[in-house]
């Protein structure tokens, strides 16, 4: 409803002819109301012309019925139930978003509704093309696209319906099925957490059952024992935990990049070239400089068993038995210690004296000559 602008009484202010395409923040372009001496002053704009005023004026001039704007030149007549608060600052995309809104609302065929995508495609164009003549067509393209939205609203309000209520129940769907997801995810995610809770617990004894396993002398070296023991936890959490996550046991092989990762991967980097050193800090220490191998006995070889009654006694007895004793690793020293002294050649240590003194003056020492040289040296005691 529009009428023509009002040439008498005090309600018209003398404004631009033009629509604000920014919202007022300190003084109302209305009744001239300043921010500062009104702390609450808040400004709304009503659709029918997004000519923005203070709530002090919608009160005034609208709550007694409908209105003419206030703004000059503008013919809208404007209801109090129509203001609203802006969202955006700029006017310009409060109108269009209003506008689209509209417009989607009245044009909701899906894909589906089409026989081919180009038939769909071309109804896209033709709704952005009227949408484009009602934001920023002239006084004709934009009549021209009233009408047609108009004719549209009224002449398939039935189908407007339908596919409205059709979305709704999309998106009804849509918003159980996710919910039921997250339920899902998230009643995964408490069952893994209570089994790797089981699985660390499970885990957490391992140092405690080591020391009984000792403390009862089971056979076997303390890494033995620990090996054994490791390898039955890690049998345990398996069967726990299955492959929900991995078990602690196993995070240093999986952190050492031969398992899966979570990061990002990021193609086309240079391969890092590792020099000599950085590849000698690299490896894992060796005491013996990695010649352990190269250590081992060659002219000897260590049995199983031997037939010594001491060893029996200490071996099966548990009077004999201490926690942390090893008859193999006494063995192993016996054993080196009784071939120790076969790798000695006797002869090429006769021809090592043989070959004299290294130096002139360590030879005339050798047969008995005084050094013609005393070395003096001071006496830090005297």
């Amino acid at each position: 409803m529009s009428r023509k602008p009002v040439t008498g009484g005090s309600t018209v202010v003398k404004m631009p002819t033009g629509p604000s395409t920014a919202l007022p923040s300190d003084i109302c372009p209305v009744c001239k109301r300043v921010r500062y001496l009104n702390t609450d002053m808040e400004f709304l704009i009503n659709p029918e012309c997004y000519h923005p005023m203070c709530s002090n004026c919608v009160t005034n001039i609208f709550k007694s019925g409908p209105a003419q704007c206030p703004y000059a030149t503008c013919t809208k007549t404007l209801r109090h139930r129509g203001f609203r608060s802006a969202f955006f600052a700029d006017l310009a995309v409060e109108r269009e978003v209003d506008i689209r809104r509209r417009v989607a609302a009245a044009y909701n065929m899906v894909e589906d509704d089409f026989e081919t995508l180009r038939d769909y495609n071309n109804y896209l164009q033709d709704v952005e093309d009227l949408t484009f003549d009602l934001i920023s067509g002239g006084d004709v393209e934009r009549g021209a696209a009233e009408q047609k939205l108009l004719h549209r609203e009224q002449e398939f309000r039935e189908e407007i319906e339908r596919n409205k209520r059709r979305g709704r129940d999309a998106e009804l769907s849509r918003q159980k099925r996710e919910a039921a997801e997250a339920e899902a995810a998230r009643q995964r995610r408490l069952e893994e957490q209570r089994e790797e809770a089981r699985a660390r617990a499970e885990e957490a004894t391992i140092n405690a059952e080591v020391m009984e396993a000792l403390q009862r002398g089971e056979p076997g070296s303390a890494a033995e024992i620990q090996a054994r023991i490791v390898a039955q936890k890690r049998a345990r959490v398996a069967a726990i935990a299955g492959t929900h996550f991995p078990s602690l046991l196993d995070s240093e092989v999986s952190s050492s990049g031969h398992g899966g990762s979570n990061t990002l991967s990021i193609r086309g980097l240079k391969s890092k070239k590792i020099s000599e050193e950085e590849e000698d800090l690299s490896k894992p220490y060796s005491p013996f400089a990695g010649l352990g191998g190269a250590l081992a006995p060659s002219r000897y070889h260590i049995s199983d068993a031997y037939p010594n009654p001491w060893l029996e006694a200490a071996r099966t007895s548990e009077d004999h038995r201490v926690p942390g004793y090893s008859i193999p690793e006494y063995v192993a020293r016996t054993m080196f210690d009784a071939f120790a002294g076969l790798g000695i050649n006797i002869a090429d240590e006769k021809k090592d004296v043989a070959r004299g003194p290294g130096t002139a003056m360590a030879a005339e020492a050798a047969v008995g000559k005084r050094v013609p040289k005393r070395l003096e040296a001071d006496d830090v005691f005297g």
